[in-house]
C-alpha cells in the first residue's frame, strides 16, 4: 500500500512537472508567407479558389480583411517584415533583381526577428524564398537563420534547383519547390519539438513560372509561356494554390500531432497583392502586385492559435507587416534585443482579446515610380509628382471616384504628412 502510494505520489508529481513546464515554454512562432497571392483569389474572401485548410485556419482562428504588406513587391514586404520597420530606412524600395544589383540587400547588421529570437534561445529556420539580397553576404544565415534551405533571389523553377542554398553551401536541391519547403518545415518542427522555435515557410508558391508537379523539364513543350497570364497557366496557378494549402494543412497536423498547437502562434499572409490570374468577376480591388491601389497591398491574412486566439473571429483592423516583429516579440514576452526603434506595433492585444488598434497614418511609398500613398483610416491617398487621388474606402472599395477636389483640407493635411513622410524616413534614419 505505501509503496502504490508513493508510485501514485511520484507519477502526480511528474505530471505537475510537465504540465508546469509546458505552461512556462515560451510559444512557438511559425510564419507562413505566399508569393504573389491576392484577397481574390481565396473563397474565403470571396475569390475564385478554395483553399480548405487555410479555410479552416480562418474558422479556428483570426481572418484578417484589411491586413496590408508594406509594399505592392516582394523584396521591400520582406525586409520591413523581418525589420520592423519601414524599407525606406533600409535602402529597399524595389524589388532586388538578382546580380544586376549586387549591392542591394538587408545587411547582416540590422536587427531582424530571427537574429533576437535566436539570441533568446530558439531555433530558427527558413525554408524557401529570401529575396532580400542576391549574394551570400545577405544569405539568411548572417541574419539570425540556424537552418536555410531555399534560393535568394525572386524566382526559380519549381523543378530545377541548381542555384539553391543549404546553408551558405550551394546545391542542387531534388524535389517540387513546395513539397521541398513544406517537408523541411515539418521536419524542423519535429527535430525541435523540445525547444522553442521561430519557423519561416517562405513558399515560392505562386509566383511564376507557373508549373505543376507534372511540369517536369522532360515534359515541357519547347516555347511554353510559363510566365504568361492565359487559361492554360490560370488552370496551373489554381493547382499550384491548392497544392500551397495542402502544405499549410501538413504544418497544423504536424503540431497537432506533436501537441504543439496550443503553445504555437501560426501566422499566414502573402508578399503582395494578385498578379492577375483570378477572372474578372472576382476582382473585388483595383489594382494588384506594382500598384499603389488597394489590391497591391491589401493581402490574405489568418491568425491561429488555439486556445488562445478566438475561433471565427474577422479583423478589420489597419494591420501592417511590419507590425509582426513587435507583435512577436511581445506574444514571446521577449525584450532582450528588440530594437526601441521599430515602426510597427504589437497587435498582441488584438489578436488575444479583440482590443481595438492604436490608429495612426500608414505610408506605401514606392518613389519614384509609383510615388507613395497613404492610409489615414478609411482614407487612402495616393500622391506621384502633381497627380494626387483621395479615396473613402469605406464607401468606394474599388477606389473608383477620386475626391480631391472636394475635400481640400483633408487633402492639404495626408500631402503634409506624405511630404514629411519622404523627407524623414530615409535611408539610415
Amino acid at each position: 500500500m505505501h509503496i502504490r502510494f508513493i508510485a501514485l505520489l511520484t507519477l502526480f508529481v511528474f505530471l505537475n512537472h510537465a504540465v508546469s513546464a509546458e505552461a512556462d515554454r515560451p510559444p512557438n512562432i511559425v510564419v507562413i508567407l505566399a508569393d504573389d497571392l491576392g484577397c481574390r483569389d481565396l473563397a474565403m474572401y470571396d475569390g475564385w479558389v478554395k483553399t480548405p485548410h487555410l479555410e479552416q485556419m480562418a474558422q479556428q482562428g483570426m481572418r484578417f480583411t484589411d491586413f496590408h504588406t508594406n509594399s505592392s513587391v516582394c523584396s521591400p514586404t520582406r525586409v520591413a517584415f523581418l525589420s520592423g520597420r519601414y524599407q525606406q530606412r533600409l535602402g529597399v524600395v524595389d524589388v532586388i533583381v538578382g546580380s544586376r544589383e549586387p549591392d542591394q540587400g538587408l545587411r547582416p547588421t540590422t536587427p531582424t526577428i530571427p537574429r533576437v529570437f535566436k539570441d533568446n534561445g530558439y531555433a530558427t529556420a527558413l525554408f524557401g524564398k529570401w529575396h532580400c539580397g542576391h549574394q551570400d553576404e545577405y544569405n539568411p544565415v548572417h541574419h539570425g537563420f540556424d537552418e536555410f534551405v531555399g534560393f535568394l533571389n525572386g524566382g526559380s523553377d519549381f523543378h530545377q534547383h541548381g542555384g539553391w542554398r543549404v546553408g551558405l553551401e550551394k546545391q542542387d536541391v531534388p524535389g517540387y519547390t513546395t513539397h521541398i519547403i513544406t517537408d523541411r518545415s515539418v521536419d524542423f518542427m519535429k527535430r525541435n519539438q523540445d525547444k522553442p522555435f521561430f519557423l519561416y515557410v517562405s513558399h515560392a508558391a505562386v509566383h511564376n513560372p507557373y508549373q505543376t508537379i507534372d511540369d517536369t523539364p522532360e515534359s515541357r513543350v519547347p516555347g511554353t509561356k510559363w510566365h504568361a497570364v492565359n487559361d492554360t497557366n490560370r488552370a496551373k496557378y489554381k493547382w499550384m494554390l491548392e497544392d500551397l494549402d495542402k502544405g499549410v494543412g501538413e504544418i497544423l497536423d504536424t503540431l497537432k500531432a506533436l501537441d504543439l498547437a496550443e503553445n504555437t502562434l501560426v501566422f499566414f499572409f502573402s508578399d503582395n497583392g494578385a498578379v492577375g490570374m483570378a477572372p474578372k468577376p472576382f476582382w473585388k480591388q483595383r489594382g494588384g502586385k506594382f500598384s499603389q491601389y488597394e489590391g497591391g497591398h491589401r493581402v490574405p491574412a489568418v491568425a491561429w492559435w488555439p486556445s488562445k486566439i478566438k475561433p471565427g473571429s474577422v479583423s478589420d483592423e489597419l494591420i501592417i507587416g511590419f507590425d509582426l516583429f513587435a507583435t512577436f516579440t511581445d506574444i514571446a514576452e521577449i525584450t532582450e534585443g528588440v530594437p526601441s526603434n521599430l515602426d510597427g506595433i504589437s497587435v498582441k492585444d488584438h489578436l488575444l482579446k479583440q482590443d481595438d488598434v492604436t490608429k495612426r497614418d500608414i505610408f506605401f511609398g514606392y518613389e519614384p515610380k509609383l510615388g507613395t500613398a497613404m492610409r489615414r483610416g478609411q482614407w487612402k491617398m495616393i500622391v506621384k509628382e502633381d497627380n494626387v487621388q483621395l479615396y473613402d474606402l469605406e464607401a468606394d472599395r474599388l477606389e473608383a471616384k477620386n475626391l480631391a477636389e472636394q475635400h481640400p483640407e483633408r487633402v492639404k493635411s495626408m500631402r503634409k504628412a506624405i511630404e514629411h513622410f519622404k523627407k524623414t524616413v530615409t535611408p539610415g534614419s
